[in-house]
């Protein structure tokens, strides 16, 4: 039998959740990470923008500072990875992209198709300039290039 107090409790999340225009499920579930993934390179990795403690290259994907998510239009989503060997490695087959490869970004319930459009090395040194179409929404993947002081650049627009 069910007690009148929780009755009660779900007929106010109930009325919250009707006055907010989502549904019950919605309101009591915590929200999911957004993911990474890169089928030809079978990646599929979750990462952490707002975890300060896990949003860091040495933990896994870390998503620059000036990035901006999937849902920001012309916005830039600036994920980071290593490329060695090392469990931490999510990167180590980026290389083996090309141009008109996809990455997808699941995010908020809904996902973002990218399609790779440039590929570019810099050299490591701290800083990369980003050449992009500023009035696209993109998806910038930076990683170390193996056996050299330079890093590559992995640009991909928003599919239509």
């Amino acid at each position: 039998m069910i007690s009148k107090s929780l009755i009660s409790i779900v007929n106010i999340i109930t009325a919250i959740t009707f006055q907010l225009n989502i549904a019950p499920a919605q309101a009591i579930t915590k929200t999911q990470n957004p993911v990474l993934e890169i089928p030809k390179i079978t990646l599929k990795q979750e990462f952490y923008p707002n975890d300060k403690e896990k949003n860091n290259v040495d933990k896994g994907l870390q998503v620059i500072e000036t990035s901006k998510m999937p849902n920001v239009k012309s916005g830039n989503l600036i994920i980071a990875s290593h490329s060695g060997s090392s469990s931490i490695a999510y990167f180590k087959n980026l290389d083996k992209l090309n141009i008109n490869d996809v990455a997808y970004i699941h995010y908020k319930n809904q996902t973002y198709k990218y399609v790779i459009n440039n590929i570019y090395d810099v050299e490591k040194t701290g800083y990369v300039n980003i050449k992009r179409d500023k009035t696209k929404q993109t998806l910038t993947l930076i990683t170390c290039k193996k056996n050299t002081n330079k890093q590559t650049i992995y640009i991909g627009y928003l599919a239509p």
